[in-house]
């Protein structure tokens, strides 16, 4: 991976040590036995570093930038994600929209690699024990030879203990012009301290055929946010 475009995105999470900023800045760091994108392996079976700052608005609105070491057919080394959204509340419901722009950085053939999405979240919790998200995502000309592309994902959460849950998810992904499949997970996230969590997840898809990105793996992380 070309380590600076990960140094300029948590580089810019030390802006959250200067009281003169105005707003709320949040970020993370953390390593990944896989990087996955939309249930599909993307480092190449290989470990993964990632980092993510934020900044929020009082209003509700906020921007972020994720980059993560990535890997493809076509040279890439990581993927970059800029994004500017707004969550709110109401109904008992937690909205968030964004608006995305991704790109997978290194890739030397011409190919599409930059493409923008538009990304809904509708989450609720159902006393202290359960909850659920629904998501739907789009995108009108997505990476590579790919047209216009959803994914839509159902989520559910089970409260385990004080600092773990257990979720499951299942999606759908329909491409103009790619391939369309169907994938899932199923794992449980721990928060060891208020800074550190972990995450172990099997992940699969029901596109085998269609080569190694697609078959099912587990995947364990470790994450500090600051």
């Amino acid at each position: 991976m070309n380590y600076r475009y990960l140094a300029v995105v948590l580089a810019a999470g030390c802006v959250t040590a200067s009281p003169s900023v105005a707003g709320e800045f949040s970020g993370k760091v953390g390593l990944a036995s896989q990087y996955l994108g939309k249930g599909l392996g993307k480092s190449d079976e290989e470990p993964a570093l990632l980092g993510s700052v934020r900044y929020t608005a009082d209003s509700g609105l906020y921007a972020d930038a994720f980059i993560s070491q990535a890997a493809s057919s076509r040279g890439a080394d990581a993927e970059l994600i800029l994004a500017t959204g707004f969550e709110a509340e109401a109904g008992g419901f937690e909205f968030d929209s964004q608006l995305m722009y991704r790109e997978m950085l290194g890739e030397t053939n011409g190919v599409d690699s930059g493409y923008f999405e538009l990304q809904g979240d509708a989450s609720r919790k159902f006393g202290k024990i359960f909850s659920a998200r629904l998501r739907v995502n789009y995108s009108p000309d997505t990476y590579g030879y790919g047209d216009e592309a959803w994914w839509v994902e159902a989520q559910g959460g089970l409260k385990a203990g004080e600092a773990g849950q257990i979720t499951a998810a299942y999606a759908v992904r329909r491409i103009e012009g790619g391939a369309d499949y169907d994938a899932w997970n199923i794992g449980y996230r721990h928060k060891f301290t208020k800074a550190f969590g972990g995450d172990l997840r099997w992940y699969d898809t029901d596109a085998h055929s269609l080569g190694e990105r697609y078959e099912g793996r587990l995947v364990a992380a470790l994450t500090y946010s600051f």
